[in-house]
């Protein structure tokens, strides 16, 4: 055994990197503060940091999400490799014999590790009507007045209780997030989770607030109890769930079929439940690609409910998607910008909302980033009279009412 991989095995029994941060985007048509943003914390490039982990590498990698995280269907704390990975600036060190580690880290188990994401945001409006009297919150982010808020105090606990199961539980301020077991049925190809946990539909984003996400009630917030397996046959990637609906009754199904070739990860998902009288279906179209630091993302969704399941034009009740694209203009440096839409009801004009998003994130330090998000709701000619829009949210997205969010993050 040389020098080089007796170093990577001790330093392999260290605790796992903290989990990915939420990404709530918000934004006003105040371009020039988002250029201001970005030459000001260009200017202090030279302080070491970790950027987090993104959807795109396993594109890049060509690997399954397990490759580099403890949950095997992706997201959250990462196992050793995947901290080696982002420690090294998304890249594995010229001595770094990843065969060597992998096979180290089936070795260890056992392991309790615990995390620590703690956001804070000073959320800003163009237009401010204290009189509307609507304060954000952490699943709308509208507000008509400047307050400060506290977006996340997520503290995460995950154990290896053997080699082929792992135990995860987090809370977010007195609130379960995820309780949740997860069995490795058969490595790399099948994995079993029981418990409450976020539901597996398409790209699996941190952002809540993307419009059809948020519209659909998918957002990354979104947890719910049941039982989830899935896994991958070569290039070939799936999972299947069932689950309550809105936590009440067993009345809910998922299913993901999809594929990697090279840089590009796409596929279907759908969802059949019932939370009320009538069947609920969704479907969606997904697809990432990554390349030399750039990396693009879309989504399509249709949606429609009653007892015939069509997705005919005539049949679909809503539609919503969103395109992205995200650069790393140095390791430390990352900036973003995404449109989205989400039409609830095609048979009411003037109902559908849509927004940019742009963003840039600044690690400053090992353990902390700042961050900007920009919004610019599209206001829409055709919505109804404000007095008949109840909902203040969706009346301010379909005003056009911009916004910005200045978030601090601190993480271990």
């Amino acid at each position: 055994m040389n020098s080089h991989y007796k170093g990577w095995a001790r330093y392999l029994s260290s605790s796992t990197s903290p989990p990915r941060p939420l990404d709530i985007s918000i934004g006003i048509s105040l371009l020039p503060w988002l250029v201001l943003m970005i030459s000001s914390i260009s200017l202090s490039l030279f302080f070491p940091s970790v950027v987090e982990a993104r959807p795109e590498f396993a594109t890049e990698l060509e690997k399954e999400c397990s490759f580099c995280h403890l949950d095997p269907a992706g997201g959250g704390p990462r196992n050793r490799v995947g901290e080696i990975f982002e420690e090294n600036y998304f890249e594995f060190p010229e001595d770094f014999d990843m065969e060597a580690v992998t096979e180290e880290v089936k070795e260890i188990v056992k392991r309790l590790t615990t995390s620590l994401d703690f956001q804070t945001a000073f959320i800003k409006t163009t237009q401010v009507d204290e009189t509307e009297n609507a304060i954000a919150g952490c699943n709308s982010c509208h507000s008509s007045i400047d307050r400060f808020l506290l977006m996340q105090a997520e503290v995460t606990f995950n154990a290896e209780a053997s080699e082929h199961v792992r135990l995860t539980l987090s809370n977010n301020a007195g609130t379960t997030m995820n309780a949740f077991a997860t069995v490795d049925a058969i490595p790399k190809h099948l994995y079993v989770k029981v418990g409450q946990f976020r539901l597996p539909f398409a790209i699996k984003q941190k952002d809540h607030n993307i419009l059809v996400r948020e519209g659909y009630g998918l957002g990354s917030n979104k947890r719910d109890v049941g039982v989830e397996i899935g896994g991958n046959a070569g290039k070939i990637f799936y999972n299947a769930a069932f689950f309550n609906t809105n936590n009440t009754a067993a009345k809910g199904g998922l299913g993901t079929l999809g594929a990697q070739l090279g840089p590009i990860r796409a596929g279907v998902s759908a969802i059949l439940e019932k939370p009320s009288e009538d069947w609920e279906r969704l479907i969606g179209a997904f697809f990432t690609a990554s390349y030399a630091g750039v990396s693009i993302e879309g989504e399509f969704n249709l949606g429609n409910s009653g007892k015939v399941a069509s997705f005919t034009p005539d049949a679909v009740d809503s539609k919503g998607y969103y395109v992205g694209a995200k650069y790393r203009i140095f390791p430390q440096l990352t900036v973003a910008g995404r449109y989205g839409l989400f039409d609830p009801d095609r048979m009411v004009k003037g109902d559908a909302s849509q927004r940019v998003t742009l963003s840039a994130e600044y690690n400053f330090i090992e353990n902390g980033a700042i961050s900007l998000f920009y919004w610019a709701n599209l206001a829409n000619i055709d919505h109804s009279a404000d007095d008949t829009t109840k909902d203040k949210g969706t009346l301010r997205q379909l005003q056009g009412t911009d916004q910005i969010i200045l978030m601090s993050r601190f993480w271990f």
